[in-house]
């Protein structure tokens, strides 16, 4: 998830090693077309939130970049992507500099303790601000598919 401003040198981090893997990653932003990042590179857009939904991927990845971050915080169906995407037990990373994104969720009490750290992971959410540690640390939770003890014990009437 990205929006202009996005910090485009970890985002090409992560989305490389993720691609050395064999993963088929997207951008997801407002809008379709294009988004210019923090040092006014032009990121290419394909999804916007109302084209893509969170169930049509594995995992979510937020980078930094102080407007990118602001504006996803601020943008309620990026809060509904990974809030949606957490429901359904998958894997969430996101730059420490975009934590303010995650804190707009409701499983923010969820995150690892101590993110403050190089690059933690807790219940499939990983954090951190090394890129290369944080997609190595994503992929490990890509890897695991999905993350049940998230699930709540279902009541269903006898």
């Amino acid at each position: 998830l990205a929006a202009d401003g996005v910090d485009s040198v970890s985002l090409k981090k992560v989305m490389k090693a993720l691609e050395g893997k064999g993963a088929f990653v997207e951008v997801i932003a407002s809008k379709q077309g294009s988004i210019i990042a923090e040092n006014d590179e032009q990121i290419t857009v394909q999804q916007s939130f109302l084209t893509a939904a969170s169930v049509l991927y594995d995992a979510v990845y937020v980078p930094g970049g102080t407007n990118s971050v602001a504006t996803l915080e601020a943008e309620p169906d990026a809060v509904h992507f990974l809030n949606e995407a957490f429901k359904h037990c998958k894997a969430i990373a996101a730059d420490t500099a975009a934590i303010q994104v995650l804190e707009a969720t409701y499983f923010f009490k969820k995150l690892p303790p101590d993110y403050s750290t190089e690059s933690v992971m807790s219940e499939g959410i990983v954090v951190g601000n090394n890129a290369g540690k944080l997609a190595e640390l994503f992929i490990s939770a890509i890897a695991m598919h999905r993350f049940w003890e998230r699930e709540k014990p279902r009541k269903v009437p006898a």
